[in-house]
């Protein structure tokens, strides 16, 4: 017991290190990285059941560890506000802003899920991605709101919106981003819709073979220079158009917090997941992938992010599988006074 408890610690100390430590910046931390986070709780769990059966000592050392595990390997979040005001957070006030972002995935294999959900979060604004062509359904549900759509970036919002711009990066075909003013009633704040590129196509290539030559390392290596180049370009185009306005991005990131690239680019923003909710929050993906089940999505890959010029109510994560993503919603409350001006003249 003594030794597969050394084991299980050393294992354990490798694990965070390639997540948090290499991440990105290696193949080796790239795999960690995005697979599945929960199937490592189960060594822990054995050893700990094992540990109490025999009477060892080393439950000692197996209990803080699976705790560790759960925290920092499954990344179970603890909210980072204490105490976050979770229960007024249905409270609403005329600086409250509620907001919906989901990848609805062309809108299959059955968006009135989908749909459903968002009528249930009763947003102020709806951020989709992978949202062209929308459906006689989604217009008439959100008749009479503003609305902007650029290919397969969708927003709705009670509010005026005006277009400020489209991040179309020089690495990739596909729209990265749009940025959009929101003239609230509170004053005029600046979103972010964003869908960055996944990291599944460059992962599912690598293969024993190739990883003995090298060019499965390579081809991965190069894809993750280019989403990280993404990512950076994205970010600067974001911070260009919300000047000094208060700022919101969301979308289907496709990262983890804990990747690399997210915190490099991301990182210095709010989550409000993080900030405000218990549990993993996993969100995609929920069609079955390979030997792992569906509807059980592994990854929490799509975000909600603020400035400082809003504090997080409260996060929420969808429980029905209208599309290959969970939905997110937040409430956000907009910092400082009704009457304080947001811009400089």
């Amino acid at each position: 017991m003594r030794w597969l408890t050394a084991a299980h610690v050393g294992g354990v100390a490798v694990l965070w290190f390639l997540i948090w430590e290499v991440s990105e910046s290696h193949w080796l931390g790239s795999v960690v990285t995005f697979l599945p986070r929960l199937p490592w709780l189960l060594p822990g769990a054995v050893l700990l059941v094992a540990s109490l059966l025999t009477r060892s000592k080393s439950f000692w050392i197996n209990l803080p560890t699976t705790l560790f595990v759960l925290l920092s390997v499954a990344e179970f979040n603890i909210p980072e506000q204490r105490g976050n005001e979770s229960a007024p957070a249905t409270a609403r006030d005329e600086q409250t802003l509620r907001i919906v972002s989901c990848n609805v995935q062309h809108f299959t294999p059955d968006f009135s899920l989908v749909l459903r959900e968002v009528q249930r979060a009763k947003p102020d604004l709806v951020a989709l991605q992978e949202a062209s062509r929308p459906p006689r359904l989604l217009l008439d549900h959100f008749e009479g709101w503003h609305q902007v759509q650029v290919r397969g970036l969708w927003v709705a919002s009670k509010w005026p919106l005006r277009l400020l711009g489209e991040c179309q990066t020089d690495l990739f075909s596909h729209l990265s981003g749009i940025a959009v003013e929101v003239d609230a009633p509170f004053g005029k704040f600046v979103l972010a819709d964003l869908h960055l590129m996944t990291a599944r196509k460059s992962l599912v290539e690598l293969r024993p073979v190739d990883l003995a030559s090298g060019d499965s390392q390579l081809a991965l290596a190069g894809a993750t220079v280019e989403r990280m180049q993404e990512a950076r370009q994205v970010r600067e185009f974001v911070t260009k158009h919300s000047a000094e306005l208060p700022m919101i991005v969301v979308g289907d990131f496709n990262m983890p917090t804990s990747s690399s690239v997210y915190r490099t680019s991301f990182g210095d923003l709010t989550n409000a997941f993080e900030a405000s909710a218990w549990g993993f929050g996993f969100t995609a993906p929920c069609k079955r992938f390979r030997w792992w089940p569906t509807n059980t999505p592994w990854q929490r890959i799509d975000h909600i992010l603020a400035n400082e010029s809003w504090k997080v109510r409260e996060c929420r994560i969808g429980e029905w599988d209208g599309s290959d993503h969970r939905l997110i919603s937040a409430t956000l409350r907009r910092t400082g006074t009704t009457n304080a001006p947001l811009t400089k003249e």
